[in-house]
């Protein structure tokens, strides 16, 4: 069976979470598909295009989890927009260095992300080029915020020895540190603390 663009960004991102970013090579990727480097070659040309489709299927996974159009009509545009920053939070997480893998990456099919994306927004009243602000500033914080979580728990429940080491020597004392904010506690939490400030600016300055 001939070898596509499809089967290699799914083994990426399958020795992705075996052996991290850093790790991963076009040399690896082919002895798990059982074939000679230069065979991919024909698909990705270097580590960039294979990240640029690892990226693509990513988003295709994700598309099924995404909120409909139906949710912002239902229970409003932020609650719409607030589910899309948590299922795009989770899609990164599904996988080592997810968000490093995602960002900066030119995703290369014309269908994903939805076309139609903007779409609650724009039906909400939002004007376009507010409508583009809101999902940009968004999509920016998830982004951000993930490279970072993911730096500091490489895994699940597993922190960075050296963060470990900086909260030790840097927290304590009567008043918590940007340390201890950080890199402590859930990041579940310090996300969904965040994402308000975040839907709070664009409610204040950007609201239909």
């Amino acid at each position: 069976m001939a070898l596509t663009k499809l089967d290699i960004a799914t083994a990426g991102l399958r020795q992705l979470n075996e052996v991290g970013l850093g790790a991963l090579t076009l040399q690896r990727i082919a002895t798990e598909l059982g074939v000679r480097a230069p065979a991919l070659y024909w698909h990705v040309a270097n580590k960039q295009e294979l990240l640029d489709e690892m990226a693509t299927q990513m988003m295709r996974e994700c598309g099924a989890t995404l909120p409909t159009a139906e949710v912002a009509v239902l229970e409003g545009w932020e609650v719409w927009l607030r589910l899309l920053a948590l299922r795009i939070r989770e899609m990164l997480l599904q996988y080592r260095d997810g968000a490093k893998v995602f960002c900066g990456t030119f995703l290369t099919d014309p269908a994903v992300p939805d076309p139609n994306l903007l779409r609650p927004l724009l039906d909400a009243g939002f004007a376009t080029a507010d409508a583009g602000r809101a999902w940009y500033v968004v999509y920016s914080f998830v982004i951000g915020f993930t490279i970072e979580e993911q730096a500091v728990h490489p895994e699940p429940g597993r922190m960075d020895e050296r963060y470990q080491r900086l909260v030790e020597e840097r927290g304590g004392g009567d008043e918590a540190s940007i340390e201890q904010w950080a890199f402590t506690g859930s990041p579940d939490d310090r996300f969904g603390e965040l994402l308000d400030v975040i839907m709070a600016g664009i409610t204040a300055s950007l609201r239909p």
